[in-house]
């Protein structure tokens, strides 16, 4: 007897299983809750764009001095953030640097970094 529709998840009459209702169950409560992600991070990308958008028409009209202002206020209040995000600023800047000496034509490689000719 050929019982190639089970391999598909139904019963002889063509009905669906109940592991596969449940996989489907799992399923579409799955996709809901990726769903309601992704609508919370859109609605926090919103906001933040908000707020940033906000923040720099402020620092135009204020000029280059609000600006100063506020950096060593949020140096002062959070030192350990300012370091670390410094810190991945300077190391991002890096390797974007290295990456751009890599990426010159063969002839042309930057001595300055040690690069020897093969």
């Amino acid at each position: 007897m050929d019982r190639s529709y089970e391999r598909a998840g139904e019963s002889e009459f063509g009905h669906e299983s109940s592991g596969q209702r449940r996989e489907w169950a799992t399923a579409q409560g799955l996709t809901e809750k990726a769903r309601e992600g992704v609508e919370q991070a859109s609605e926090y990308m919103r906001t933040a764009m908000d707020r940033t958008r906000e923040k720099v028409a402020e620092y135009r009209e204020a000029g280059a001095e609000q600006v100063k202002r506020d950096l060593i206020n949020y140096t002062r209040e959070q030192p350990i953030t300012a370091l670390l995000i410094a810190a991945g600023a300077g190391l991002l800047i890096g390797w974007l640097t290295m990456m751009s000496f890599r990426q010159e034509p063969s002839g042309m490689q930057s001595e300055a970094f040690g690069a020897q000719r093969i």
